[in-house]
């Protein structure tokens, strides 16, 4: 039987393919010249078994492989590795007037296996690189169809690689991404001389996180052996920065206001103190100052959302009170004011306070302050000042400070109303609802 291999072979020896011949035992019937040299065999290799080459005692399933040809007599082939090479081995029956053994042909395919191992790893690794990157990345064709994506994209619309594949862009996220604009620009930029995409920014409601401001820049994508022209799409969230730069235009415009108003007040109070002497005039000016001092202070615990009008009247009494708070009682709601209207309520509490220690209910013993507020049925404020047991009193024949500074604050937004009588002062400051 081997005589016979041996008369074959010389007629594949001048084959380039490697071809090995093997009998029934897988014991080597002959090979060609290709044959020795891809797989480093020599002359006293026919006759020994497969298990005793080194170089195919590696391939395990090889006995199973040759023994399922020759009982079916159906040739097949498999992919292996011998050392540093990979080939293709194809494995037939030997054609005689019986099955005697298998012809195993060998296709070196390293080259080729490497280039694919490559472009294997290239597409992996460029795939770890977009799926690193925060913003939703996408790859769209040239009709504007998907072709894929990264990880963040895919979390950005709550779905797969499968449910989007192939998809229009104007079809994502229920249509959130059709925008006449964005198909125009990457339709222009996908032309042969296409223009530069322009980055531009979009409102919309996105089904699967809600609104959120999008900026948009895309750039053509071209790759080797794909001869389509493709568009890498970036989305890159700027909601939050959106949002903060609102918040800072917002509070720049608020710190001007308030500081515009602060000054306007300093300048009334420096403009409209009055007094007999030069100590007296500071002394008046100090306490004014001081009283916006207090509101200020609230006002940046708060963040200067507002101040406590309880807060407010108790630092402004507690200093006359303090040893017998019965001549001091407070009540009203929890109320908080806004900014303009704290500083304005506090220096009008200064004002009665600082009368009413110096000529009012506080300048004797036995007098009494009660201070109210209450919010009416359209949602105005009305604080009451009610003083008693204090000196005779009796109109002023000049408008003082405090009196001008209510009328000139509250004549948008509110009133004041002053009541004189012989037991006391009653005032009444009543703020609409359009200036809390």
């Amino acid at each position: 039987m081997r005589t016979k291999f041996s008369a074959d072979v010389i007629h594949i020896d001048a084959v380039s393919v490697p071809i090995l011949v093997l009998d029934r035992d897988l014991v080597v019937a002959g090979f060609n010249r290709a044959a020795a040299e891809a797989l480093t065999l020599v002359a006293t290799d026919i006759g020994r078994s497969t298990r005793a080459i080194s170089t195919l005692s590696g391939l395990h399933d090889l006995p199973t492989w040759c023994t399922d040809v020759i009982s079916t007599n159906v040739p097949t082939q498999y992919d292996v590795r011998i050392e540093d090479k990979s080939f293709v081995i194809r494995i037939a029956p030997h054609a005689g007037d019986q099955v005697s053994g298998t012809v195993l042909t060998f296709t070196n395919v390293t080259a080729f296996r490497s280039s694919i191992d490559q472009a294997i790893y290239e597409r992996e690794y460029a795939k770890t690189i977009l799926n690193t990157v925060p913003d939703p990345l996408i790859v769209l064709s040239a009709d504007l169809s998907v072709l894929t994506a990264n990880r963040a994209f895919y979390s950005l619309l709550r779905a797969s690689r499968e449910a989007i594949q192939g998809v229009p862009l104007n079809a994502l996220s229920n249509g959130t991404l059709h925008l006449p604009r964005l198909a125009a620009q990457l339709k222009d930029m996908l032309a042969e001389d296409g223009a530069a995409f322009q980055p531009f920014e979009v409102d919309g409601d996105w089904p699967e996180i809600g609104r959120r401001t999008m900026s948009l820049y895309s750039c053509p994508l071209v790759l080797a052996g794909h001869s389509g022209r493709m568009a890498l799409l970036c989305f890159h969230d700027v909601t939050e920065l959106k949002l903060a730069e609102e918040a800072e235009r917002l509070l720049a415009q608020e710190v001007d206001h308030r500081a515009k108003n602060l000054l306007a007040l300093v300048q009334a109070t420096v403009h409209f103190s009055a007094a007999d002497t030069a100590a007296g005039i500071k002394a008046a000016i100090e306490g004014r100052i001081q009283a916006l001092s207090n509101a200020h202070t609230l006002l940046s615990r708060s963040r200067w959302t507002g101040a406590d009008l309880r807060t407010l009247v108790m630092d402004e009494l507690e200093p006359y009170c303090m040893r017998d708070q019965s001549r001091a009682s407070v009540d009203g709601p929890d109320l908080t004011l806004k900014p303009q209207t704290a500083q304005l309520m506090a220096m009008a509490l200064h004002e009665l306070t600082t009368n009413a220690v110096k000529y009012g209910a506080l300048s004797l013993p036995a007098g009494c302050v009660r201070v109210e507020w209450s919010l009416g049925p359209n949602g105005q404020f009305v604080l009451r000042w009610i003083e008693t047991g204090g000196p005779t009193v009796t109109p002023p024949t000049r408008q003082g400070f405090g009196t001008r500074l209510l009328d000139q604050a509250l004549s948008a937004h509110g009133k004041t109303r002053f009541d004189w009588r012989e037991n006391g002062l009653a005032c009444e400051i009543e703020v609409e609802a359009e200036g809390l």
